[in-house]
């Protein structure tokens, strides 16, 4: 699948803001208002945790995108495209190789299915971005090594699964606005705009691995195997 380079994806977001920002300025100045206004209150409904304030937000976002027909153009093709991405997703192999590096490992993908760490290797940090897809990172290869190891993974749409080992301690931080944590045999838990932690293993144990998963609307799933 080809990959949008990044000067491209700039090239997109910025004509977006030109068309919407001429139309702003030529024949709805006040829908400016509403804009910031409702920015403002979703940014504070994050760091405060109101729903209220979510709420309020997303109505005001609302009014201010029907009232401009160039947002809603951009925003119905950018679901219609989403959705098409969604169902006819492939699935992409990530593959770490196997060699030490001080750096971290980071993988940067928009669309598709991602498996990660599939072979042995000795474990780097690993840092995942991604729009549509499902996420899976197996680390029952992997040689962890004593202390902290730390997977991050931000995705907007898509499922998040993660298999650890048995004798791993696992600390998982999950924060997304629609979904549903299901942590080895416990019960799941439906979360909506919510930060949940989630511990299982010996606090004192020589290998830790600390989960950092946020997404808009998608599941995650941590397992040992």
């Amino acid at each position: 699948m080809p990959k949008i380079t990044s000067d491209q994806f700039a090239i997109v977001i910025i004509s977006m803001a030109l068309v919407v920002l001429i139309e702003l300025t030529l024949f709805n100045n006040g829908t400016v208002f509403l804009l910031i206004v409702g920015v403002l209150l979703l940014f504070l409904s994050f760091k405060r945790k109101k729903r209220f304030l979510l709420w309020t937000g997303l109505i005001l976002l609302f009014f201010a995108i029907i009232s401009l027909w160039t947002l809603r153009l951009l925003i119905m093709g950018l679901l219609i495209f989403t959705l098409y991405k969604y169902l006819a997703k492939k699935e992409d192999i990530i593959e770490i190789k196997n060699h030490l590096a001080p750096a971290a490992s980071e993988q940067n993908q928009l669309f598709g299915t991602t498996v990660a760490a599939t072979e042995a290797y000795k474990w780097r940090d690993l840092q995942i971005q991604r729009f549509v897809g499902d996420i899976t990172i197996d680390t029952t290869q992997t040689i962890l090594p004593q202390g902290k190891s730390v997977i991050v993974i931000g995705q907007s749409l898509g499922k998040v699964r993660i298999i650890v080992p048995y004798e791993v301690t696992i600390e998982l931080h999950y924060s997304t606005l629609y979904g549903e944590a299901t942590c080895l045999d416990y019960a799941p838990k439906q979360c909506i705009n919510e930060q949940l932690q989630f511990e299982d293993g010996e606090k004192d144990a020589k290998r830790t691995l600390t989960l950092y998963v946020t997404t808009w609307i998608g599941d995650v799933e941590v397992q040992r195997g």
